[in-house]
């Protein structure tokens, strides 16, 4: 049995308990590449084991295999049997308004996706039982909010110092976790990540007042004197960082000229870059601080959206270090204490 026919193999096997997956979501259950659950995806399509689901980059596919002994009135009561149990169940109001705060989705057909009807809907696509995946939806919550400070922003202090032989970094917050386990990004990752690929300013909007009043939090109780914005590697017509910088002017703090600059003017994504090391260097020979009033700045508070490494931010926090900067501390949208480079390439 060669490699490739196992893997389909184990896929097939999959989808006897889930009916609709994601090819992002079997790579992170069989911690396998997506290359090679697409290669045997392919496979089963041709055998007619399972059917696409959409289009383009929201490619769901459905299962076409009935219960283990092909029994087409078992397949049928399983199913029966799951989603009445999901239909029954009916929390109380107190859950209904954590999800309508917190359960954030879009739909392959880019629909907006919230509170508990689509938590529901979210349920009886996968075939789970709805009050089971509520209560892990809240435990997660409620862990997410034990780590966080009075700013309502985690600490990855412990996690970053792991990382690096030397840290010029003081402090390193970021507003949520983006990979709420099961349920995948969380609200503000969601929000962002597609805020960033769509460049829809309304939603680049939601997703800066999101995190506006933890910032102005952190910015007011920590006496910084200036700002600095992480400079982006690729323009965009509405830029997520530019667009965070205008509505922070209003807390009157200068903000740092920190530029990237690339000697042969062929921009390379630090998305793109695969190793910390590979991160670092770009890092090192991009980034530039140039401003005439940097030493005036002894406390700096140091902003980016999506970190895989840290490398840029650490990279960056030691070029304003040798510029007489004493202290930088460093913020992002969204982070995750154990994040791979998979998910956040997607970004």
């Amino acid at each position: 049995m060669n490699t490739s026919f196992k893997i389909a193999k184990i896929i097939e096997d999959l989808f006897l308990n889930n009916d609709i997956l994601w090819a992002t979501e079997i790579s992170k259950i069989l911690n396998i590449s997506r290359t090679i659950v697409h290669l045997a995806l392919k496979d089963l399509l041709e055998n007619k084991k399972v059917n696409k689901i959409g289009k383009w980059s929201y490619v769901k596919y459905k299962s076409l295999i009935f219960d283990k002994n092909n029994s087409v009135e078992m397949f049928l009561w399983n199913i029966w049997n799951k989603t009445n149990t999901i239909n029954n169940y009916i929390p109380d109001f107190k859950t209904k308004k954590i999800l309508e705060e917190v359960f954030y989705k879009f739909s392959p057909e880019w629909k907006l996706m919230i509170w508990f009807e689509w938590m529901k809907k979210w349920c009886e696509d996968r075939n789970m039982n709805l009050e089971e995946k509520i209560n892990n939806f809240l435990k997660i919550k409620e862990h997410i909010e034990e780590l966080q400070n009075y700013c309502w922003l985690i600490s990855a202090k412990n996690s970053f110092w792991k990382h690096f032989e030397n840290i010029y970094l003081d402090e390193i917050y970021y507003a949520d976790q983006y990979n709420w386990m099961e349920f995948w990004r969380g609200k503000l990752a969601e929000m962002t990540f597609y805020a960033k690929q769509s460049q829809n300013k309304n939603l680049i909007e939601q997703a800066n007042n999101e995190i506006f009043l933890k910032l102005e939090c952190i910015i007011l109780n920590w006496n910084f004197d200036a700002i600095a914005i992480t400079p982006w590697s690729i323009d965009r017509k509405n830029q997520l960082l530019w667009l965070l910088k205008e509505k922070l002017k209003q807390l009157n703090l200068p903000f740092i000229n920190i530029i990237k600059y690339y000697e042969n003017n062929i921009p390379i994504p630090q998305k793109s870059l695969k190793t910390r090391e590979q991160r670092m260097q770009n890092a090192k020979n991009t980034i530039y601080v140039e401003d005439k009033n940097i030493a005036k700045y002894k406390k700096v508070f140091l902003i980016d959206d999506f970190v895989w490494s840290g490398s840029t931010l650490n990279e960056t926090a030691k070029k304003l270090k040798e510029k007489s900067v004493e202290e930088v501390i460093w913020f992002s949208y969204v982070w995750n204490l154990n994040l791979s480079y998979e998910i956040i390439n997607e970004v």
